[in-house]
Formats: C-alpha cells, structure tokens, sequence
C-alpha cells in the first residue's frame, strides 16, 4: 500500500500530489513546512519552518505530528492535537494550507457520468415559452384603443434574458473555463416562467377568496425566485466556490427581505403598502361569497369613524406645529 500526501486549494482542488517514499519493514517520515529542506514546502507565513511531520510505521499506520507550532494542526471538527492518526482522507489545516493524506488502496468517488445530452433545443423552448407568456399577458392587457407594442416588449424580453445568461457564461468561462450559455439561458428562462406563474398564481387566489396576504407576499416571493434562480447559476459557473458564494447570496436574499418591510413598518406601521386588492380577474373564479349589504355598510361606517378620527388627528398636528413657529418667529 503506498500514500501519497496532497496540498489542496481552500476549494478542495488538488494542487500538488506527492508520494512518500518507500521504505521496507521500516518506518517513514515525510517532513511539511515552510523550510526549503522539507519534503513539501508550504509557502505560507503561518506555516512554522517545520510544521509538521508525517510518519508510516512497519504496520502501514500513517499518524501526522505537530512538531510544537504555535498554530498547529487542525483536523475534522476543528479538532486541534499533536498527533492525528489518519484514518479518514478528511484535510488537515497547518496555518493557512490544507493538507490531504490518503492511501492508494482507498475507494474513490465513482466516475461522473459525461452527459452529451444537447442543451440548445430545451433552451429555445425555455425561451419561446416565455415569450408566448409575454404575449399572452400582453393581449389580455389590450384594452386600449392603441395596441400595446408586441414588437418591443418580446423582443426587449428575448434581449434581457440572453444578456442574464450571457454574464453567467462570460463568469463561468472566466472561473472554470467553460461556456454553458444554453445552459444558462434555460435557468434564466425556468427562473422567469416560474416568477410570472407564482405571481399570477397568488394575485388569482387573492381575487378568488377575497384574501390580502396573498397580494402582500408577492415581493418576498419575487425574491425568493430570483435567489434560487441565481443559485443555479452560480452551481453551474462555479461548482468549486459554491459553498462559499451560497452563504453571500443567502445574507443578500434575507437583506433583500427583510430591509423594505423593517423601512416600511419604521414609516408606516405596517408592513405593506397593499390594503386593497388591485387584480381584476373573469368573474367565474370567484369564490369568496359575497358580503351582505348591512355587513358592508357597517364595515364602511368603521372605516370612515377610523379615517375621520386619523384626520382630525393629523389636522391638530398640523396646528399645532403652526403656532409653534408663529411664537418662534415672534
């Protein structure tokens, strides 16, 4: 059984491999550290000159020593110890580098299935898709006398989505050198279809009930679809850095969030700005029965007694903060 000892980019990407020697019935040790005589040579400052030792007993037991750094070595679980026996292929952090020490006979990862499926036709699908929605939702919109403009709205829809998918590409070339632009363009045309589809979804079930909160979540909704859209695209453009770019794009969705309705509620005392349903949908889809005439007209009365009382208010306010700067011209 031979071992071999990896230095691996924080992304877990093997940069160097190296084997210990061999040596017969015998024990061997492989020195790390910044020191030119080691046997791997860490270029880090945090690194001591001998960081570190690894030695393989007789028996094929492979234990790595901490030679008294001030750093040390930290296993799995931040588990800091001066000596680490290496059982598993977990890394090893000495300062700021990984280390990786494994043996030839342990099993791999199974190979990775090449997929030679063709993108293209689904993305044009994916693409077409959401222009005849934008079509649709154009026409049902066509109550004027002057035709909405078919010509610039697609078109302008077709160029934003292509630009989207094209950033992502141009981000995934630079990062992992390949061009995925079909792939791209299918997500960014997924992410728009299943946006639109859940808004219509939720201003439809606000008409049918007679419901608000469904109208009142539809921005956090929007956010939500776009973060999980973006999500995709940086799986696909860059794999390597995910797991470090899905904790950015998680604390940019929450701010996303969360910032408008703490601005709202600081300015308004509420958290939305929808007190009324706006969606006007075909009246067989209502489902909500109606509301007798006495019950709405006491409703009414309520509503008028609050914006009276608010006004009256407001008024003496308003008053008040005048005869304040009159004595304060005076």
């Amino acid at each position: 059984m031979s071992w071999f000892i990896e230095y691996l980019h924080r992304d877990g990407s093997v940069l160097a491999r190296m084997p210990v020697p061999y040596a017969a019935e015998s024990a061997r040790t492989f020195r790390i550290g910044r020191a030119l005589d080691n046997d791997l040579v860490l270029d880090d400052p945090h690194c001591a000159p001998y960081h570190a030792k690894l030695e393989i007993d007789a028996n094929g037991v492979a234990r790595l020593h901490d030679l008294g750094t001030s750093n040390g070595i930290v296993g799995a679980r931040n588990k800091r110890a001066t000596v680490h026996e290496i059982k598993t292929d977990d890394p090893y952090r000495l300062g700021q580098s990984l280390v990786r020490v494994r043996a030839s006979d342990w099993p791999l990862m199974p190979e990775r299935v090449l997929s030679r499926r063709a993108v293209w036709p689904y993305a044009l699908a994916g693409l077409a898709l959401a222009l005849a929605h934008c079509a649709w939702d154009l026409w049902l919109r066509d109550v004027q006398e002057k035709s909405p403009t078919y010509l610039y709205s697609l078109s302008g829809l077709a160029l934003l989505l292509c630009l989207w998918s094209s950033m992502y590409t141009l981000f995934g070339r630079l990062v992992a050198g390949e061009n995925r632009f079909f792939s791209h363009l299918l997500i960014a045309c997924i992410g728009y279809l299943a946006g639109t589809l859940v808004l219509n979804f939720l201003e439809t079930l606000a008409f049918t009930m007679s419901w608000l909160w469904p109208a009142r979540i539809t921005e956090p909704v929007v956010v939500v679809i776009a973060a999980m859209t973006v999500r995709q695209h940086l799986r696909l453009a860059d794999p390597r850095h995910w797991p470090t770019l899905r904790i950015g794009l998680v604390i940019v969705a929450t701010l996303a969030i969360v910032v408008p309705l703490a601005q709202q509620w600081i300015s308004h005392q509420r958290l939305t700005d929808i007190q009324t349903l706006h969606a006007i949908e075909h009246p067989a889809l209502r489902l909500a029965s109606p509301v007798p005439l006495p019950e709405f007209s006491v409703s009414v009365d309520t509503l008028k007694a609050r914006v009276d009382k608010a006004r009256k208010k407001d008024d003496a306010e308003g008053d008040g903060n005048e005869i304040g700067s009159d004595l304060g011209n005076d």
